[in-house]
Parts: structure tokens; C-alpha cells; sequence
């Protein structure tokens, strides 16, 4: 394709973009199927896009995607509303992912016929939601602030810690061997990543607020903090921290620019605008659609039988988080009562994406197999998601809430349209 005809086609697939985003608060109609069934037309039907020449940028649009959006879904956070719902949120996240792994492993060794650690690793892989799929859903509901939290919580600590939990296995399989200090091994990955992005994007996001102070008629400011999230983000990777940890406790600081720097006595803060989380906000939407617009393109039929085990599988998933949302919401009647969204909400995206690629890659028996059972995964996961938004998206529960306001619906601050997304 020529240049003029690229620009044309990024016209277009933003435009349909807005579309799709004005459909879905309009009609309850989820933008992400939308997006996913344009990348599948211009790309495996009509083939206008050649998948096989995106796979050199998958990577690179896929970490893209999660450190703006789960950025913007920090900015969007308020803490409160975390310290209540974080230990449900881990309860849930270590729940759904036990269950997942026992359950796909199962499957895959004994339907499947594959051996143990290729169904431990597919395990691995299918575990964890998309954070870059539930925030942008979640956003648009109804659901009490409680709900919202949990899933946001959820998705952006699973989808870290299956990407951990699967590059583990992937180097046992590899190497030929397990040894006894594996699961020692992995547990200490997964806590030193964490904490060296929490810690990391807390203390950058504090000094940034500082300097932000410094640069408040800026007319600049926030591309330069897009620049400052990127750079850290890179820096966070760099020494075997959490760049998705970073990025969602980043923007967590930078929503709450008044009250969390407080907690550090640090007087001279500045709380983020609407200007700046518009922005931010509008950077998201970009990737976004073009980050599901991807996943339609390199998505394949070739094996219908895999698309039905795939199929099998899904509902398989659906099941098993049926019962780990019960365990999780114990106690809590706002939960409980919103229990069917809280299970639906299990699309896998990005870290399944990610991973499927990087198991290709790697040469182990059957890896072939692995990109078109997680696509399939990914796309079936994601219409699950997508029909319960428009089941149980609009018959939420809410406790001594008869008219909850803008913020408790979401969970979140929305920008100036965000009432008009909950008429």
C-alpha cells in the first residue's frame, strides 16, 4: 500500500471507530466485536491488510495498548474505592486463576491429547483477562463503583500475572527440565515485578505531580507525560519490574493529585484536569481501535475443529469463573447481587496475544498450535463479554443506592460525555 492510501485507511478505521464507540452507548452494542469483525474483513476476507506483515509489530502494538490504557484506567481510579475492594480483588484474581489453569489443563491433556506442561503452559496463557478489554467495557456500564474496581483490579493484576506464570513454564519446557525450586522461583519473579512497578510508579507519579506544578502553563504538559509514562515504562521492563503495574500506579497517583501525595506529606501537588485525562482518554480510544482491529486481522479459520474445542473450552472457563466470583463475593451483598456480570466479564486479550506470539517463536513441540486456539479463545471470551454487558450491564444491583451518581455508577471519573454514555 502507498502512503496516501495508509493515511486514507487510518481516516477511515478512526472514523468507524467513533462509530462503533457512539453505537455502543447508544444501543448497549460492544465497539470491541465491532472492531474485531473489521479487522477480520479487511484483512483475512477481503485481505486489503496482509497479516502476516503486522506479526513483526504485534508485540509492539500490544504493549502500546496495555501501558495507555491501563495509564488512563489509573487516572480514572479512586483509591477509596480500592482499599475496599482490594483484598476481594486478589482473592479473586489467585481464585480465577487456579481454577482456569486446573480446568484448561485438564482439557488439553485429556481432550487434546497434548502433554502435561504444553496444557500447563495453554493454561497459563488463557488464565488471565484483558485489562485493555474489561476497563474499556466496564467504563461504559452501570455497575457500582465496587464492581467496576474489582474488575479493573482483577484484570490489571491477572494479566501481569499470567504473563509471569506462562514465561516460567515456557523456560521449564524449554530447558527440559523441573526442579524443585520452580515454584519458588516463579513466586519470587512475580513478587520482586510487582513490587518494583507499584513502587516505582508511586514515587514517579509523586515527584511527576511535583514537577507538574513547575510546568502548569505548559501548553505541552501532557504529551510530556505520555513521554515520561513511556520512557518509565521501558525503564520498569528494563530491571524485571511490572511496566503493567507501573502504568496503573502511575496513573493512579496522577488521577488523585490532591489526595494520595497527602499521605506523603508532600505539600506543592497539583490535581490532574479534565484537560490532561481528556487527552489521555483520546490517546486510549487510538490505540484501542487500532489494537482490536489487529487482533480481527490476524485471526484464522483454518481448523474448524479447534475453533469448536476452542468453543468447548470457553464455556469451560465461563463455568469454573462462575464459581470463583461466588467465593470472592462472600459477604458482600453489592457483589453478590452483580454476580452474573462479574462472571462474564472474562475476555482474554493482550497477555494471551502477547504470549501465543512469543510461544511461536520459541520452537517447543506443538506451537503451531497455540495462535489459533488462543485467537479463538480471545474472540469467543470476548463476545461472552460483550453479550453479558447487554444482559446484565443494565441490571445492576445496588445496594441502599437507589440513584447513584455519575462516579459511584463507574467506579471511575468520567470526562464531559459521561452522562450522556449513561442515558
Amino acid at each position: 500500500m502507498e502512503a496516501l492510501q495508509i493515511l486514507g485507511l487510518i481516516g477511515i478505521l478512526l472514523i468507524i471507530g467513533f462509530l462503533a464507540d457512539y453505537l455502543f452507548r447508544k444501543t448497549g452494542i460492544p465497539d470491541i466485536l465491532i472492531l474485531i469483525a473489521l479487522g477480520f474483513l479487511i484483512g483475512p476476507v477481503l485481505y486489503i491488510v496482509n497479516p502476516s506483515q503486522l506479526a513483526p509489530a504485534s508485540q509492539f502494538i500490544a504493549t502500546l495498548a496495555i501501558a495507555i490504557i491501563l495509564f488512563e484506567g489509573g487516572l480514572n481510579l479512586h483509591p477509596g474505592t480500592i482499599l475496599r475492594t482490594a483484598h476481594r480483588a486478589l482473592l479473586l484474581v489467585f481464585l480465577g486463576i487456579g481454577f482456569s489453569m486446573a480446568a484448561t489443563t485438564a482439557f488439553a491433556y485429556y481432550v487434546l491429547n497434548w502433554g502435561f506442561a504444553n496444557s500447563l503452559l495453554l493454561g497459563a496463557i488463557v488464565s488471565g483477562n484483558s485489562p485493555s478489554i474489561v476497563m474499556p467495557l466496564v467504563r461504559r456500564t452501570r455497575a457500582p463503583s465496587e464492581v467496576s474496581s474489582l474488575l479493573n483490579l482483577e484484570s490489571a493484576l491477572n494479566g501481569a500475572l499470567v504473563i509471569v506464570i506462562a514465561l516460567v513454564i515456557l523456560q521449564i519446557i524449554t530447558i527440559g527440565t523441573a526442579d524443585s525450586n520452580a515454584f519458588a522461583t516463579a513466586a519470587k519473579a512475580i513478587s520482586i515485578r510487582f513490587s518494583l512497578g507499584a513502587a516505582i510508579g508511586v514515587v514517579a507519579g509523586i515527584i511527576w505531580l511535583w514537577l507538574l506544578t513547575r510546568l502548569k502553563n505548559e501548553t505541552y504538559d501532557d504529551i510530556l507525560t505520555l513521554g515520561i509514562l513511556f520512557v518509565l515504562y521501558f525503564a520498569v521492563e528494563s530491571i524485571d519490574g511490572s511496566g503493567v503495574i507501573f502504568a496503573l500506579a502511575f496513573g493512579l497517583v496522577l488521577g488523585n493529585g490532591i489526595r494520595i501525595p497527602k499521605l506523603f506529606t508532600v505539600r506543592r501537588t497539583i490535581e490532574t484536569t479534565e484537560i490532561m485525562k481528556k487527552f489521555h482518554s483520546q490517546m486510549s480510544f487510538f490505540i484501542k481501535t487500532f489494537f482490536f482491529i489487529y487482533l480481527g486481522v490476524i485471526i484464522t479459520f483454518n481448523q474448524p475443529v479447534l475453533i469448536l474445542l476452542s468453543f468447548i473450552l470457553s464455556l469451560l472457563l465461563l463455568f469454573i469463573r462462575y464459581f470463583a466470583v461466588l467465593l470472592s463475593c462472600v459477604g458482600n451483598k453489592t457483589l453478590s447481587a452483580n454476580s452474573g456480570l462479574l462472571t462474564t466479564m472474562l475476555p482474554r486479550g493482550l497477555s494471551a496475544a502477547v504470549m501465543a506470539q512469543i510461544v511461536l517463536s520459541s520452537g517447543i513441540p506443538g506451537a503451531s498450535f497455540y495462535p489459533d486456539i488462543i485467537v479463538a479463545i480471545i474472540l469467543i471470551t470476548v463476545i461472552i463479554a460483550a453479550i453479558g454487558i447487554i444482559i446484565t450491564g443494565r441490571k445492576v444491583h445496588y445496594e441502599n443506592k437507589p440513584q447513584p451518581t455519575q462516579a459511584e455508577n463507574t467506579g471511575i471519573l468520567e470526562d464531559k460525555h459521561g452522562d450522556d454514555q449513561l442515558q
